[in-house]
């Protein structure tokens, strides 16, 4: 028999463990520290998202667990505190292929508590973990939701998940919305998803698509699902010989095929037939390559050709840099000139992967799924793969999910002078063929801004003579951020202004420039004119007599620049951002796309 006193010492164990009401505190010792440190509560507010952060990706199922908890209450987290740790959440399902372990239904009542606060980015997010995490009780929910229409925003992840969910089962739900009369962008993406389900009928849609698509239709989105899939391309050129394609669709098309770096024969040979274009892209002969270069001697004008490279069709600056502004895909073009013979330049122009450099070669990679992705490799570790594609944009593989891969070809993609006369191919061969080498188009050994942003559409308010600060800031960064659009320098450093204009539909253009501050003082600016001009440092107008001597702090900064081109008396706008008095500031400009 067992005595009173022994039974209640056999009991207190387990009493204990049951009336502890402390969360359970993960054992993995790579985060049970930050995990301590958050029960504790003495984290400072400002830190949590950077530990959070760390959990996620060091931290295994129990720890997701942890923070899944968290992101759930929202008395401990605020909404946009929520939003960032789902985020986070995410990231370690994409590249660590994880989820947190135990019940997952939190999503539902995250869902109900984004939709109630109509939180648009907390219902994409929430929407996106159901499908990344399988939470198949959730599906008919979300099909019931995309049934009863919704707006884009949200049609395009309801539609991605519920395939995740679903799977061929989803085909009869996704089918309807890729056909006219849904609106553009659900179509498109309910023809992405279909191509994970049913090849054949997504290429007769997207087919379908190209037929009454018009002039400004953005095709990459369209045409990226097919590529991304071994058959794709010819099932999709398969669809599209059979109907009747106007000229200038096809040419767009062509134009999207070759900015994702492909140039697949299935399927560039039925748009270009559609364009009318030649597609054949074969080798010069040396006598071929001795008269096109003479030709470049003789006739080629760099200026032109500079006109060229900066053509929004071409994309150039997507991948390639000059004066280290610009893509990071390809090399920075400024010294190529002085560094590569012409017939380097018109190789690596008509037949890029003849050309191709080591550090630029890429890898194709193909996972689980039969998806296939190529890119730059960006950097690889035991976990994940990441690559850059030819849009600038990087992917995360995770490397349990890769199941063959082989290096591919060059990014730049063949055929891109289809679309260039044999006089425009000439020019720019010139203009390649000066950079580095031939005053005006070497870059300025001073520290010259050549990566600018240029506000499309300047507002009327800020356009006249009587503007306020407050309502620059508010018009151009709160209420319409979303207008700023790339623009470069030329090779001399100069911002061509009638380029600028054209984007602003404006005589008054506001572009800004941005530089990080290592140590904190003076800096020192200097324009090739003063007239017209307004400027601000970050938010503080700065008067023209300041400019030579600004005192700045460490961090990051931006230089508005307000340029009134009835008073500016120049074409162009050069800025050269120098070291002030002392103490002078330790910066560097912001460079890249």
């Amino acid at each position: 028999m067992i005595s009173g006193s022994f039974r209640f010492l056999c009991l207190l164990p387990v009493w204990l463990i049951l009336g502890n009401t402390l969360p359970v505190v993960a054992q993995n010792p790579a985060v049970a520290p930050m995990i301590r440190l958050i029960e504790t509560g003495k984290l400072p507010e400002a830190r949590l998202p950077t530990v959070l952060g760390m959990i996620c990706k060091r931290g295994d199922e129990a720890d997701l667990a942890f923070v899944f908890r968290k992101a759930t209450d929202p008395e401990t987290l605020s909404s946009e505190m929520q939003l960032h740790t789902l985020e986070l959440l995410a990231q370690a399902a994409r590249d660590r292929n994880l989820k947190p372990s135990g019940e997952l239904n939190g999503l539902k009542d995250l869902l109900q508590q984004a939709n109630s606060a109509n939180n648009l980015a907390m219902q994409k997010q929430v929407i996106e973990l159901i499908g990344l995490w399988r939470v198949r009780e959730l599906a008919g929910e979300l099909a019931m939701s995309l049934q009863a229409g919704v707006t884009p925003d949200l049609a395009e992840p309801l539609i991605t998940t519920l395939a995740t969910l679903q799977g061929r089962d989803a085909t009869t739900l996704i089918l309807p919305l890729t056909r006219p009369g849904q609106a553009p962008r659900v179509r498109k993406q309910a023809i992405a998803t279909l191509a994970t389900l049913d090849l054949e009928l997504a290429s007769t849609a997207a087919a379908d698509y190209l037929v009454e698509a018009r002039a400004g239709d953005s095709l990459n989105s369209l045409l990226q699902p097919f590529l991304a899939r071994k058959t794709g391309p010819e099932q999709l050129g398969k669809a599209i010989s059979s109907r009747t394609i106007s000229p200038d669709i096809a040419k767009l098309a062509l134009r999207a095929l070759l900015a994702a770096g492909r140039n697949d024969e299935a399927l560039s040979a039925p748009l270009a037939r559609a364009a009318g274009l030649e597609n054949s892209l074969q080798p010069l002969s040396p006598e071929e390559m001795a008269r096109l270069q003479q030709e470049i001697l003789t006739h080629g004008d760099a200026a032109r050709g500079e006109q060229v490279f900066r053509r929004e069709d071409l994309n150039c600056y997507k991948c390639h840099a000059l004066g280290q502004a610009g893509g990071k895909i390809g090399p920075d073009l400024s010294p190529i000139g002085g560094t590569s013979p012409l017939d380097y330049l018109v190789n690596s122009l008509l037949l890029p992967s003849q050309a191709i450099k080591e550090a630029y070669k890429t890898l194709l990679v193909v996972d689980v799924e039969g998806l296939s992705f190529t890119g730059v490799v960006v950097d690889r570790d035991q976990d994940r793969l990441i690559l850059r594609d030819a849009q600038g944009k990087e992917r995360t593989i995770a490397i349990a999910d890769i199941e063959f891969e082989k290096e591919g070809e060059s990014l730049m993609p063949a055929g891109l002078t289809k679309f260039l006369t044999r006089a425009e191919l000439i020019d720019l061969v010139r203009f390649l063929s000066a950079l580095g080498k031939d005053s005006g188009y070497t870059m300025s050994s001073e520290p010259t801004i050549y990566r600018w942003r240029v506000y499309e559409d300047t507002p009327g308010k800020v356009a006249v003579e009587l503007f306020d600060d407050d309502s620059v800031r508010n018009m151009l960064f709160e209420y319409a951020p979303d207008r700023w659009r790339p623009m470069y320098s030329l090779a001399s450093g100069a911002l061509p202004l009638a380029d600028a204009g054209k984007l602003a539909h404006s005589p008054v253009i506001f572009a800004y420039a941005e530089f990080r501050v290592n140590v904190p003082g003076h800096v020192q600016l200097k324009l090739n004119d003063p007239q017209g001009i307004t400027l601000w440092l970050d938010n503080t107008r700065v008067a023209a007599e300041n400019w030579e001597n600004l005192p700045v702090t460490e961090g990051h900064h931006r230089l508005l620049f307000r340029i009134d081109t009835n008073k500016f008396r120049n074409e162009h706008l050069r800025a050269v951002l120098l070291k002030g008095s002392a103490p002078a500031a330790e910066y560097s400009l912001v460079v890249g796309e």
